[in-house]
């Protein structure tokens, strides 16, 4: 387990807050914090079910280790790390972006209020972003790991859409969480300058990572992290020997809102690089 208060980074605990907390509330943790982190939002059955699903195609396409049981996501020895824009990697993400329970997963109605809740408009109004995206992070390759950035970066379109981050399973730190930059919505949007060689996206933003303050956690089954596109983030590298780090990244905004056209395309299959 890693320690966060021995990192040089300060690193501190999410902010949590209670679904069952009035919308004003919750959007004034959200104005203080840049995100709200809830515990448990999504029942642990459907993470669990996704979780299955996704697993079950990294399986059949030689990703995972066949003498260790599925769901603890052990990567077979001897694999090849992958990641976003090369074949290897895009050729089981397509598998996964057909699999109708991870389409379905960003419908969930506990994520619909609080989306509803943060957009000011009903549940049902809700708009869910046709690109459903997913993660699937790699031990030993650290390199790809996504640098601090801003969602609008990449999204466009509104600037009012969050976007929902939950792990597909129990998402220790050493596995590769997200974290947040607390308050940093409210600087705006910020050129994206930083080139990260071989990381996932690539751009971001420069951090003093020595002075920089994050929150971040230890994820359970069905804990759900929502942030602004000006909220700035990034993820951790997954730090395990040979464990998978399997994630949903969705995003929501209110439908008369301008969508970039990208945002209803499939993600991250077509623009790809080498191997």
């Amino acid at each position: 387990m890693i320690n966060l208060a021995e990192k040089q980074t300060h690193y501190l605990p999410f902010v949590e807050s209670d679904p069952q907390a009035s919308a004003a509330e919750l959007r004034g943790q959200f104005q203080e914090n840049s995100y709200l982190f809830f515990r448990g939002l999504v029942p642990s059955e459907k993470i669990l079910q996704v979780r299955r699903a996704v697993l079950e195609v990294c399986m059949a396409d030689g990703w995972l280790d066949p003498s260790t049981d599925l769901m603890d996501a052990i990567v077979r020895p001897g694999m090849k790390p992958t990641s976003e824009g090369y074949p290897g990697y895009s050729a089981v993400y397509r598998k996964v972006l057909r699999l109708p329970v991870f389409h379905d997963f960003p419908n969930d109605p506990n994520l619909l209020k609080i989306a509803g809740i943060l957009l000011d408009i009903a549940p049902e109004e809700v708009l869910v972003h046709p690109r459903r995206i997913g993660r699937m992070t790699f031990p030993n390759n650290q390199g790809a790991t996504t640098p601090p950035h801003q969602d609008y970066f990449y999204i466009r379109g509104s600037v009012d859409t969050y976007s929902c981050w939950i792990p597909l399973g129990e998402c220790p730190v050493e596995l590769g969480g997200l974290a947040i930059m607390p308050g940093s919505h409210r600087g705006g949007y910020l050129e994206h300058t930083a080139r990260f060689q071989g990381a996932v996206g690539g751009v971001g933003i420069p951090v003093d990572e020595s002075t920089a303050t994050w929150h971040t956690t230890d994820f359970g089954l069905g804990d759900a992290l929502f942030f602004h596109s000006h909220s700035i983030h990034k993820a951790l590298p997954n730090l395990t020997s040979d464990r998978l780090r399997i994630s949903t990244d969705n995003r929501y905004q209110r439908p008369q809102d301008r969508i970039e056209p990208d945002a209803l395309l499939p993600h991250g299959v077509a623009d790809e690089q080498f191997d």
